[in-house]
């Protein structure tokens, strides 16, 4: 099946939001759970993905076949921490299951680094869940190395 990567049309917003928000949710912090609910986080999903997409250069880049989506990447253009020179963030990126080893992951980010090469963006970074294995398998067969690692401590 052939898969068209494009800009999320605004039809879409729901779909990406509602699946940005389910995989927010299976990242939050297992301590966290007695002060946050699904519906909570999934306002802060739609107010950091709204926030991050009015950034100039910013995109949501949806994979589609049969011109239904079946994946999208958050490519959000931001200030390095440390130097404040812009690189490309992939926020969030999901593939539908069922669509799923299939290459839609490598089309999105490719679309992605195509993206923010356009924009004259030399680094990319990913933020990957350390369980994620398949996105850190893709991640690393795809170029990138570990920089630094996040860790969190339960008080």
């Amino acid at each position: 099946m052939a898969v068209e990567v494009g800009l999320l049309l605004p039809g879409e917003w729901a779909w990406l939001a509602a699946r940005s928000a389910e995989t927010a949710l299976a990242h939050v912090e297992p301590a966290l759970w007695a002060w946050t609910n699904p519906a909570a986080v999934a306002a802060r999903v739609e107010q950091n993905l709204r926030a991050l997409l009015s950034q100039p250069g910013s995109a949501a880049l949806v994979a589609r076949a049969s011109g239904s989506p079946v994946g999208y990447l958050v490519v959000a253009l931001v200030p390095d921490e440390l130097t404040g020179v812009p690189t490309g963030l992939f926020y969030d990126i999901y593939v539908e299951p069922a669509h799923r080893g299939t290459g839609v992951s490598s089309r999105l980010t490719a679309a992605g680094e195509a993206h923010c090469r356009a924009c004259g963006v030399r680094v990319i970074r990913r933020y990957i869940h350390p369980e994620n294995t398949p996105s850190l398998r893709h991640a690393l067969r795809d170029g990138c190395r570990v920089e630094r690692l996040a860790l969190v401590k339960v008080l």
